[in-house]
């Protein structure tokens, strides 16, 4: 801003004006990246998912159902959040 009663002062230059909305990534991911990326993530879920049901599955064939049934809570739990 320039001061009209103080000679000192001078105009800015703004040359540089940024565009609207988030900047850009230096290196975006392709749509098949994403694709790739989200269909390992809920592969790795559904791994683990399965583990434990497994791990469950053992408590029962042991006889220990209280564990079981503690584990199968802790499952419900965690897959009814979404």
């Amino acid at each position: 801003m320039v001061d009209t009663r103080d000679p000192g002062t001078l105009p800015l230059p703004f040359t540089f004006k940024r565009s609207r909305g988030r900047p850009r990534k230096e290196s975006p991911l392709t749509g098949a990246q994403r694709q790739a990326r989200f269909r390992a993530r809920r592969e790795a879920q559904a791994r683990q998912l399965h583990e434990r049901l497994l791990k469950v599955l053992g408590y029962l064939e042991g006889g220990d159902t209280g564990r079981a049934r503690d584990e199968l809570a802790s499952l419900v739990a965690v897959t009814s959040r979404k």
